[in-house]
């Protein structure tokens, strides 16, 4: 084979993998993001059934889930399930404002790929990210979590 011809093959096989694995990519973060149910605005507030609509992580102990926007926070919210409690933190990397992906094994990481970490308590452990997310206050009985903004 001509060294033209090999590049030409070459190049045309890496864009068609890389054109896969991209796609994967971003099917892949879209998954990760559930829709949030309609809030109540008077008093500010989101009541979840974690047996519907994605939320199923919630229901065991590390599970992990990140909303769309709503009425508490127009970013959406990271959701984290620690034994009894759910914890809801923004979800909006304090250095960039990118979104978070789930927690997996108690760390929060950044979609920007800038490196910037969060753990399980909100602090930022990876700059650039530096200081707390935002949390929010969380009531869980039973499989309904309710949020409070």
């Amino acid at each position: 084979m001509k060294r033209r011809e090999f590049l030409n093959t070459s190049s045309k096989v890496i864009c068609g993998c890389m054109a896969g694995m991209g796609l994967s990519i971003i099917s892949g973060c879209s998954e990760n993001v559930v829709s949030s149910p309609v809030g109540n605005e008077q008093d500010n507030t989101l009541v979840i059934d974690l047996n519907s609509g994605g939320y199923s992580p919630l229901l065991a102990d590390g599970g992990s889930v990140v909303t769309d926007g709503n009425s508490i926070d127009n970013q959406g919210l990271l959701l984290l399930r620690n034994s009894n409690t759910v914890r809801a933190f923004e979800n909006n990397c304090t250095h960039s404002g990118y979104d978070l992906m789930p927690f997996n094994n108690g760390i929060s990481v950044c979609t920007s790929g800038h490196g910037g970490q969060f753990n399980s308590n909100g602090q930022a452990i990876s700059s650039p990210a530096s200081g707390n997310l935002q949390e929010y206050q969380t009531e869980l009985n039973e499989d309904v979590l309710t949020i409070y903004g």
